[in-house]
């Protein structure tokens, strides 16, 4: 049977626009963020990772997801209250402050939210602001004492830089460079410009598969994740 071409004129719509309500209806089409921290273990009862919290998230995202009030945040990090939550991100964070000698950044969010929520996370030279410490020992009950220990040890005064120099980046779109997280998989680290050989000598351990997070590989090589972390890092800075 032939089609002539006014007639297609009005098939191909309807084909299209009633594929995609099929798949709305079932489910299949999703126009919303499915970005979602990967859980402790992998496990559905477990509470999120402050490990999968990446610089691209946005403070209203890290409230949600970890069950801190956004005030809580922007206190511990000095952030004025005039900035959207769902626009300012954790990558945002380090260009409030004006130059100091440690990076107060994402790492120091995760290490806070870990804190807070006393969830599992390897302090390996990660700083926090005083005001953040304050309101650790202030706030969680029963904090292990090497906790006080190393929070004392790794506050810091920070100072506001320039307002006019903080300049908030609104794409959506997940645009970490070379940042080793929870989530991240060794075959990422590989398709950052790293070789397998290279992997391999720098952590000490052979590779079984390459889609094996790098946590969940130091985990099972019994390797410091944090440790590891910092030296996959320094290899793939320029």
């Amino acid at each position: 049977m032939k089609i002539k071409a006014n007639q297609l004129l009005i098939i191909i719509p309807v084909i299209l626009f009633g594929g995609i309500v099929l798949t709305q209806v079932t489910g299949l089409w999703n126009t919303e963020s499915t970005k979602t921290p990967q859980r402790i273990q992998d496990n559905a009862d477990n509470p999120y990772d402050p490990q999968s919290i990446s610089g691209s998230y946005t403070l209203q995202e890290v409230s949600d997801f970890y069950s801190i009030p956004v005030s809580i945040l922007y206190e511990a990090f000095m952030i004025d209250d005039s900035y959207d939550p769902n626009i300012f991100k954790s990558k945002d964070i380090e260009s409030l402050y004006a130059p100091m000698d440690v990076e107060i950044g994402n790492e120091s969010l995760q290490a806070f939210v870990a804190i807070y929520q006393q969830l599992p996370f390897e302090l390996v030279d990660v700083y926090l602001p005083e005001q953040a410490v304050e309101i650790l020992l202030n706030t969680v009950k029963d904090l292990p004492q090497v906790q006080k220990d190393y929070l004392a040890s790794h506050s810091i005064k920070v100072t506001l830089g320039d307002p006019n120099e903080v300049i908030l980046d609104e794409e959506t779109e997940e645009t970490e460079d070379n940042l080793i997280s929870g989530p991240t998989t060794i075959q990422q680290v590989l398709d950052m410009g790293m070789t397998l050989e290279e992997f391999e000598t720098l952590t000490g351990a052979k590779v079984g598969f390459t889609n094996q997070t790098v946590k969940d590989f130091c985990i099972e090589k019994g390797l410091s994740f944090g440790e590891i972390k910092v030296t996959l890092s320094n290899a793939l800075s320029p």
